[in-house]
């Protein structure tokens, strides 16, 4: 009988761990045999297209569905467009794909796509049982949603709801599929504190995945030596937060006498005479949280400002209780924004200018640094400063802050998942991010070879007897970490399930190499890693390699990369950089080389792939061509390479592949595959030349023909063989194995046949930019390979598929289409049937105009419908009109938020669609409709008529405030948006609108009476009541009729004597900090 248990040891950051991991599991619903990469430099592709590109490249569906999350163009001209997999309009987690673009032309594109079908999609329990389950999975005394002026705070945060998701799982439980259907909510826990999305089982309520977003809160520890004491050192992903800075007095800049990095310049804010560290250029504002714990965070409400009362912040005023710790952290978040706005071009973490708010002296002798998803937390450590007191110093050190930025950055960008090998890159990166931060802010301005210090992370708060640091860049393993993949201290990132209590499989150990890679890439190395590679790399310095650091980031990572994804991507963030083959791009190369990652430059490599365990099953036997090779299983990988057969192009060879089992016999799964064009991977099309469902068949067969485009000679081909599941070429799975052989390439028999000619070809959903076009499938001796699509003589794409979407066009013109089809020879067909096409006439519409005139105070915070989510700031009005919200007609849903410099007041909503496309929003064409007193997030669904054009179409949005709205008017204080929306007659099986357990539905609430005054008529004293945060700060004002001032004042509790006027009527004006609002009152 199979042993279910796994059994593994791993060496974590500071614990010896010891882990149990269940491994079998049922038959997959998602498979994985789709490239990673295409590369598109022998076709065509214009951006207009990317759909087109992706669905046919990776061989989709009429399920699946692609929606654009971000677009962005970066300072070489790449257009990065990036888009969110759906499976019957239920979103893929983790699954992403962005097409890279330039001059308007597709030359790459790469990310996750998983293969969903047979998908069941509809949960067995609701959201609210799926969250009860999640309440005893965390088993929290207290959560976010308890601390509502807190939760406030945290980017709005609320009670979540659950978002239904399919979820891929990296390594199943025993008896249980790859494919979950599973709620997602955000558990924001705060006692004990904690933060991550945990996903649920939609079907049966089991715990799947817990991805953190706080990533260390009581689990890193010192180390064994001191393992007696936790210390938690938390570097999280953040959220957006939405709070805006307020409004400044002064800016000043002066000077600083920091805990650790001397006397440097910050920038500060003067109010009524004294200064604080408010930075209002760069949104970066440091508060003091009074030593509060770090439970239900109180401090985000109540805390006090750092002052000095000449901007003179000197040691001698502020080391008292360690306030000069948050002279510190004002100047790392500066310089973190500057770092990255000057080398990488990006306004804070988010790209938008987001602000970054640091609380310093959480707790009371807290050994502990965080970032929650909105806010940092600084602990003031448990050492009076001097080594062998306590465990740290005031965590406020440059290298901690530009950490934290960095996790933030991450799930911004790559949004790398917190476990195995995503989990160690994301922390690698943050380390990355230290270093080169803190070279730019205090180093010694050597480009390729920077001071040692920056190097360790953590030097400067570690307080420990005999201790450097908590990690070494430069000698990850004389602090405990890898600086080999594979290697001494390295953790097996297939531990089991990823837990805190498993350091999620080694993120913090593994970082080690990620960091080792970089430092190489700065300054070089020479000498022999850990698995035997000897390397000598020669470094290009630091600005040059954070570029292709930043650059692999932000542009090629995505949510489940691995250390040879961060290798293939960081290459070819090197070659868009400085160019192939270049200086740059052999240091990438082998620097990853020694750190036991791929080959030197100008060698093939391969990914490794094995099964963890033969002992029940392997590979008994191989025959293809002479190939006849009988072995024993090996270690699970076996390298044949040595063994070799001849075969020839268009020849069409069969496989057969033998199993052995020990004891009892098993399902498996097989694929094989043949790197064609020798590039030293599996990924391109048609690689995957044969695979075969689970089964417990013996032997098992497959055809295939060697393509005329194959390279001749020496091809490398891989066999796998995996238990219970379909294996992918570069994994290592728990029971089977793999085995590599050599196919010789020969020219063969010219194939001279063309294939036959596509007929009845027909055009359908004709509008005013594009076409669907669709025919009978050609027939070849050996197999058609694809089809060219020509419009007016030009070829404008190429599919697999007999349908194509032809974009693109002008309206009012008549175009001439015909297709023919290729085959592997190059041997084309006739053309089809011509199909003349007229496009729909297009009338340029113009619309009227709206804005708010002041959008200082409260703004659209948020828009999100039909794969646009689009968060925006302050600016009365917004041209979004680039970003495109496709529809269909029926049921759909527009979700939307406010943004509020503090107060939340109230306002009012609408919608409009220009469904007839006319230039003028009719009142059948509102969609949404309501008024709020908070930014809380709100939706409304509505249907779209039937009777609406197809095609691209106006979306406007405003808010106003304190009135309804026309969707023509100018107003004093909020702010409209305009978007396109493209109403299409496809639909999409299952649930067709976005986010869909998003916020609550708009209504009408009861309108928040801003301002009250009392009696009125009054004859001597007047009453004012502001239901606003901001009285300190509210001023009053009363004009005569006529527009002459009589009074001014201050508001407080006691009112405003008004006897000494005359009767009449008088307007009082009321500033309440934010807005001026004006009421009537009648003196008697």
């Amino acid at each position: 009988m199979r042993n279910n248990y796994l059994v593994k040891n791993a060496l974590s950051a500071f614990l010896i761990l010891t882990v149990g991991a269940l491994v079998a599991q049922e038959k997959s619903e998602i498979e994985q045999n789709r490239p990673d990469f295409i590369n598109i430099s022998e076709k065509n592709y214009q951006i207009s297209q990317s759909k087109n590109l992706l669905k046919e490249s990776l061989r989709t569906n009429q399920n699946d569905d692609f929606r654009t999350m971000s677009k962005v163009k970066d300072n070489l001209g790449f257009t990065h467009e990036k888009f969110q997999q759906y499976y019957k309009g239920i979103k893929v987690e983790f699954s992403t794909y962005t097409v890279h673009s330039k001059q308007g032309k597709i030359e790459k594109a790469n990310g996750e796509f998983k293969i969903v079908r047979n998908f069941d999609i509809k949960p067995k329990l609701t959201s609210q049982d799926a969250f009860q389950k999640a309440i005893a999975y965390t088993g929290a005394k207290s959560y976010m949603w308890e601390y509502p002026e807190a939760a406030k705070e945290m980017d709005n945060y609320q009670k979540p709801t659950g978002e239904l998701v399919i979820l891929p799982l990296q390594e199943a439980q025993k008896g249980k599929s790859k494919t979950r259907l599973a709620y997602k909510f955000d558990m924001f826990t705060a006692d004990p504190v904690g933060r991550g999305y945990l996903y649920i089982d939609a079907n049966t309520g089991e715990k799947l995945l817990y991805n953190a977003i706080i990533k260390h809160v009581g689990t890193f520890s010192h180390g064994k030596k001191w393992k007696d004491h936790q210390v938690n050192i938390s570097w999280v992903e953040p959220f957006m937060s939405k709070a805006v800075k307020p409004s400044p007095n002064f800016v000043l800049t002066n000077q600083a006498e920091t805990r650790y990095s001397g006397t440097q310049s910050i920038e500060t804010r003067s109010t009524g005479g004294q200064y604080t560290l408010n930075d209002d250029t760069r949104k970066v504002y440091t508060r003091d949280a009074k030593n509060q714990s770090p439970s239900g965070y109180p401090y985000v409400s109540d805390y006090n400002e750092f002052t000095d009362n000449d901007n003179n912040w000197t040691t001698a005023e502020h080391s008292a209780n360690k306030d000069n710790a948050a002279l510190d952290a004002h100047w790392a978040a500066e310089k973190t924004y500057d770092y990255f706005k000057t080398k990488h071009n990006r306004d804070s973490y988010d790209g938008n200018g987001i602000q970054i708010r640091s609380y310093v002296h959480v707790g009371s002798n807290y050994d502990n640094a965080f970032w929650n998803g909105s806010v940092m937390s600084y602990g003031d450590g448990s050492s009076n400063g001097q080594e062998g007191d306590g465990y740290f110093d005031a965590l406020t050190s440059m290298d901690v802050g530009a950490h934290e930025i960095g996790h933030a950055i991450c799930e911004k960008t790559a949004n790398l998942v917190y476990q195995r090998e995503s989990g160690a890159l994301n922390e690698g990166f943050s380390d990355i991010w230290g270093a080169a931060v803190e070279h730019y802010a205090k180093g010694n301005g050597n480009d390729s070879n920077p001071s040692d210090a920056i190097w360790l992370i953590g030097d400067e708060i570690d307080r420990r007897t005999g201790s450097a640091a908590l990690r070494s860049m430069s000698d990850p393993k004389s602090l405990g970490y890898p600086d080999t993949y594979g290697g001494t201290n390295w953790v097996e990132p297939n531990c089991g399930t990823p837990t805190s209590s498993n350091d999620y499989c080694g993120v913090h150990t593994n970082s080690g190499v990620i960091n080792h890679w970089f430092y190489i890439l700065t300054e070089g190395k020479s000498g022999t890693n850990d698995i035997g590679n000897s390397y000598n790399v020669t470094g290009i310095g630091i600005e040059k390699a954070a570029k292709i650091a930043y650059r692999l980031e932000s542009v090629y990572l995505s949510a489940n990369s691995t250390y040879e994804d961060a290798r293939t991507y960081g290459i070819t963030a090197a070659q868009d950089l400085y160019g192939a083959n270049s200086t740059e791009v052999i240091a990438t190369t082998n620097a990853f080389h020694a750190v036991g990652v791929g080959s030197k430059f100008g060698e093939i490599s391969y990914c490794t792939s094995k099964g963890n365990s033969v002992a029940d099953e392997y590979i008994q036997n191989v025959k293809i061509g002479t190939i006849n090779k009988t072995s024993d299983g090996g270690n699970g990988y076996s390298d044949f390479t040595s063994t070799s057969t001849n075969v020839s192009k268009n020849e069409s060879y069969t496989i057969t592949i033998t199993p052995k089992w020990t004891g009892t016999t098993y399902n498996e799964g097989y694929a094989v595959w043949i790197d064609y064009n020798n590039d030293g991977d599996f990924n391109d099309a048609n690689e995957n030349v044969w695979s075969k469902a689970i089964s417990k068949t013996t032997p098992v067969s497959g055809s295939f023909t060697i393509p005329s485009s194959a390279s001749e000679g020496e091809v490398r081909m891989r066999v796998s063989m995996k238990y219970n599941g379909v294996p992918t070429a570069c994994e290592a799975f728990s029971y089977g194995e793999v085995e590599d052989y050599t196919l010789v390439i020969g020219g063969g028999v010219t194939d001279i046949e063309a294939p036959t000619v596509p007929a009845n070809l027909t055009a359908s959903n004709i509008t005013t930019s594009s076409v669907d076009l669709s025919w009978t499938a050609s027939t070849d001796n050996v197999g058609v390979k694809e089809y060219d699509v020509y419009q007016d003589d030009l070829k404008v794409g190429t599919t697999v598929n007999t349908s194509y979407n032809v974009t693109g066009l002008n309206a009012n013109t008549t175009y001439s289409f015909s297709v023919l089809a290729t085959d592997d020879a190059g041997n084309s067909s006739s053309k089809s049937n011509a199909v003349e096409v007229t496009t729909e006439n297009q009338v340029v519409v113009n619309y009227c105009d709206s804005k708010g005139n002041n959008a200082r105070y409260e703004w659209i915070d948020n828009v999100s419908m039909g794969g646009v989510n689009n968060d925006s700031g302050a600016a009365g009005y917004s041209d979004f009109t680039n970003q495109v919200m496709t529809i269909t007609k029926g049921s759909n849903r527009l979700n939307v938020s406010a943004g509020f410099a503090s107060s939340a007041y109230t306002e009012y909503w609408k919608a409009w669609i220009d469904y007839d496309q006319d230039g003028t929003f009719e009142s059948t064409e509102i969609v949404l409709e309501g008024n709020s007193n908070s930014s809380a997030s709100l939706y409304q669904d509505f249907t779209v008529p039937t009777s609406a054009l197809i095609g691209n179409t106006r979306l406007r949005v405003s808010m106003k405030y304190n009135a309804s709205q026309t969707a023509c008017e100018t107003f004093s204080y909020g702010e409209v948006e305009d978007y396109t929306v493209n109403i299409t007659n496809s639909t999409v099986n299952g649930i067709t609108h976005d986010n869909v357990l998003k916020g609550s539905n708009i209504k009408n609430e009861k309108p928040i009476d801003y301002i009250s005054l009392y009696p009125n008529p009054v004859k001597n004293h007047l009453n004012i009541k502001l239901e606003t945060r901001h009285n300190a700060k509210s001023s009053f004002k009363i004009l005569s009729f006529d527009g002459k001032v009589v009074k001014v004042g201050k508001i407080d509790s006691r009112g405003i004597n008004v006897g000494d006027l005359p009767r009449g009527i008088y307007i009082v004006e009321v500033n309440d900090g934010q807005k001026l609002i004006t009421k009537k009152i009648v003196k008697q």
